[in-house]
C-alpha cells in the first residue's frame, strides 16, 4: 500500500520531531524536575533530534542507491526532488542534484543531467565536496559520452575519477572507474579497449541488475562498432531484460 505524499512528505520531517518536542514540554510542565533536570532532559532531546535527522539522511541515501542499482530512474528522479523541496537551506543538496543526475542519464536525458550536476556545485578537487567528487564523476562522463563529447568526458575521467582509484582502491570504486574508462574509450573510438575492460566485470556479484545492464549496454555498443550484430543484439537483450526502465541504448 502506498501512503498519500502529504503523509510520507510530513510524517517522518516534521511529526516525529514535534512529538519529540512535545515529550518534552510535558515533561517539563507536569514533572517536579529541578532546573539542572530540565536542562539535561533537553539536552537528551537535542542529541535525539538529531540522531532521527541524521537517520532520515542516511535512509535517503540507501533508498537513492537502490533505486540507482535496481535501475528505477522514475523512483530516483521523484525521490531527489520531494527532497530537494524539503530542504530550505542549499547544504545536503549536492547529493540530491547527483542523484538527479543518475536517474536523468538512467532516462536517456544526458542534457538534463548536466544541468543537475551543474546545479550540485561540485568543484573538482575542492576538500569541501570530496566525498561527492566519484559519484558526480562518473555521472558526468556518462552524460558526455551520451552527447559524443569525448574530449570533456576523457579529462572528467583523469582528473575526477581515477585518481579515486588510486586514493581507496577497492571498495567497488574500480567498477566506477571502470565503466567509465570504458565509456570514455567507446567514445574515443576504441571499441576493443572498452570491450576489454567491460566483459570480464559482467558477473561481478556486487553489481545490481541497474549497474550489470550499464555494462550490457556498452558491450552491445562495443559488439556493434566491432562488426558482431549477433553479439550485439544478444547484449541489448540482456541490457533491456535487466533494466527494462531505463533508456540505456541509442
Amino acid at each position: 500500500m502506498t501512503l498519500p505524499r502529504w503523509m510520507r512528505y510530513y510524517g517522518d520531517a516534521v511529526v516525529v520531531p514535534v512529538a519529540l518536542v512535545l515529550v518534552y514540554v510535558t515533561f517539563t510542565v507536569t514533572s517536579d524536575a529541578t532546573g539542572a533536570a530540565r536542562v539535561l532532559a533537553a539536552l537528551f532531546m537535542f542529541v535525539a533530534l538529531a540522531m532521527w535527522l541524521g537517520f532520515r539522511r542516511l535512509r535517503v541515501h540507501a533508498a537513492a542507491a537502490r533505486y540507482a542499482g535496481i535501475g528505477e530512474p522514475e523512483p530516483l528522479l521523484a525521490l531527489a526532488d520531494e527532497e530537494l523541496a524539503r530542504r530550505w537551506l542549499s547544504t545536503g543538496t549536492t547529493s540530491l542534484q547527483i542523484y538527479r543526475a543518475m536517474a536523468f542519464n538512467q532516462l536517456g536525458r544526458p542534457t538534463d543531467a548536466l544541468a543537475a550536476l551543474k546545479a550540485a556545485g561540485v568543484t573538482p578537487g575542492k576538500r569541501k565536496s570530496r566525498s561527492w567528487q566519484l559519484l558526480w564523476g562518473a555521472a558526468d562522463v556518462e552524460a558526455r559520452t551520451r552527447l559524443g563529447d569525448a574530449v570533456a568526458a576523457r579529462a572528467t575521467y583523469e582528473q575526477v575519477v581515477k585518481p579515486f582509484t588510486m586514493l581507496l582502491p577497492g571498495r567497488g570504486i574500480e567498477l566506477i572507474a571502470a565503466e567509465c574508462e570504458a565509456r570514455v574509450l567507446l567514445a574515443e573510438g576504441d571499441a576493443a579497449g572498452a570491450k576489454a575492460l567491460v566483459t570480464p566485470r559482467l558477473k561481478d556479484m556486487r553489481l545490481g541488475p541497474g549497474a550489470r545492464a550499464q555494462l550490457y549496454a556498452i558491450l552491445a555498443a562495443c559488439e556493434a562498432k566491432l562488426g558482431d550484430a549477433d553479439a550485439a543484439d544478444a547484449a541489448k537483450t540482456k541490457a533491456l531484460e535487466l533494466a527494462p526502465q531505463c533508456a540505456l541504448l541509442p
